[in-house]
């Protein structure tokens, strides 16, 4: 926990903030105190419903931002944005044991195993190629492709916004924004690979974000280019800080408070998110760095690939990436900041968007179990086919939770950054987190099995 500063901000509770982010020269002390009474100004408003009710035993803290990786980050350059946030909130995964050479978490069976006889049956059935192809060529890269198409619309959108600020554009790049987030969300269940092990994910995704940090760098005296931006630290920018920038602290900013620090900073943030997005894509169908793509990689497991042994193993790492990101909504996503009852602890809070993140991390899941991309009706080997293969009452068992847990998710009142703390809304977030919990354990304790040896 270096550089880090606990503040206590009332009986048993505290924030960390960081020490670098709040190190300011006197000039900045000022500008500092300013943003300051903002964070209590927020604490505020954020304590209210849309409808003017007081939230119900709501604690509004704002937190230490960085939380993928898993641990702290450590700056590539100096600079005056502080040291980055301590992974664990927000961080990807979850409960597991050791991780796998791409990044993922790996789970491990938590039942006993299956019969000899099944087992045999099931990783013949596993050590299929085609579903390897048709996961890869059908879901990955498709939903790629569309984060690309997406983040190119966005710095298009940022651009005109920057260019000529007003509501219209601003409007416009705050839907580009909401419109990138579905396929991004859309890909958390493969976000193995090149977004672990390059740190894509990390670099467009890391949350919580710390206002502190993005106050830091708006206040010094750097030039905001894109080359500056791109060596920052993860949680300084990625979809968070242009969130931040675009939406202000609780989807309030007005078009009057866009300073011109921080149309640059976003400007900046934009192109370099866009380019990081097509670098993930590129990572996967022509490689990057002198790597082959990892399509080849993912697909060739077992025959011509470094990363994956067998067929089976990379069948595995389907596996283990439903489960990773059933955890992470379950337990993190929703799970920390309902335990918390503190809205400062959602993913998308900037935007009150966060209920749609979670809603696109079920269908990511969704997606990755039947072999089936958004928008599409065409569906190839998928691990629902084999699972049934298998077990026919399982599979049905799989699809059934996952409506349940849909619909369950679906039932929330939002945006849920309003919602989270009042008596209406909590046994309907604490039934979606259960039904998500449920369907984990279930691909956990009955589906791995089939898979590991």
């Amino acid at each position: 926990m270096q550089n880090k500063l606990k503040i206590w901000s009332g009986v048993g509770t505290y924030v960390l903030a960081n020490v670098g982010a709040i190190a300011l020269s006197n000039t900045d002390v000022a500008k500092a105190d300013t943003f300051l009474s903002a964070f209590k100004e927020s604490s505020v408003l954020i304590s209210q419903s849309s409808q003017g009710n007081p939230r119900e035993a709501c604690k509004a803290v704002p937190v230490s931002g960085g939380g993928e990786g898993g641990g702290e980050s450590t700056p590539t350059t100096p600079t005056q944005g502080g040291e980055g946030g301590e992974g664990g909130e927000g961080g990807e995964g979850g409960e597991g044991s050791t991780g796998s050479s791409s990044g993922s978490t790996i789970y491990k069976p938590q039942s006993s195993q299956p019969s000899v006889g099944n087992n045999n049956i099931a990783l013949a059935k596993f050590n299929n190629r085609q579903l390897l192809k048709d996961f890869t060529d059908g879901l990955v890269v498709p939903t790629y492709q569309t984060l690309a198409e997406k983040s190119k619309q966005l710095s298009a959108a940022v651009n005109a916004f920057v260019s000529k600020p007003n509501r219209a554009t601003l409007q416009a790049a705050r839907q580009a924004w909401l419109a990138a987030r579905i396929p991004w969300e859309g890909s958390e269940a493969f976000a193995f690979g090149p977004a672990a092990s390059l740190g894509y994910d990390a670099d467009l995704d890391d949350w919580p974000v710390n206002e502190a940090d993005l106050s830091a760098v708006l206040n010094s005296q750097n030039p905001l280019t894109v080359d500056y931006v791109s060596q920052l630290q993860t949680n300084q920018k990625g979809f968070h800080t242009i969130e931040f920038l675009l939406f202000g602290l609780n989807n309030d900013k007005q078009l009057q408070q866009f300073t011109q620090r921080e149309l640059q900073y976003l400007q900046a943030a934009t192109t370099v998110f866009d380019r990081t997005a097509n670098q993930l894509l590129t990572s996967w169908t022509k490689g990057v760095n002198g790597n082959p793509p990892y399509r080849d990689a993912f697909v060739n497991a077992g025959s011509d690939s470094t990363a994956y042994p067998t067929v089976q193993a990379a069948a595995e790492e389907i596996v283990q990436g439903i489960l990773g990101i059933l955890d992470e909504v379950g337990n993190v996503k929703i799970g920390t900041a309902f335990e918390q009852q503190n809205p400062f602890l959602l993913e998308s809070r900037f935007s009150n968007s966060s209920l749609s993140d979670f809603q696109a991390n079920l269908r990511s899941a969704e997606f990755a179990y039947l072999g089936q991309a958004p928008d599409t009706k065409t569906r190839g080997k998928s691990l629902s086919e084999i699972v049934a293969a298998v077990d026919p009452a399982l599979d049905s068992k799989i699809r059934q939770q996952m409506q349940t847990a849909s619909t369950a998710l679906a039932a929330v009142p939002g945006p849920i950054e309003d919602t989270l703390c009042t008596s209406k809304a909590k046994p309907k977030i604490q039934a979606a987190r259960e039904a998500i919990l449920t369907l984990h354990s279930t691909i956990e304790k009955q589906v791995l099995p089939l898979v590991q040896n």
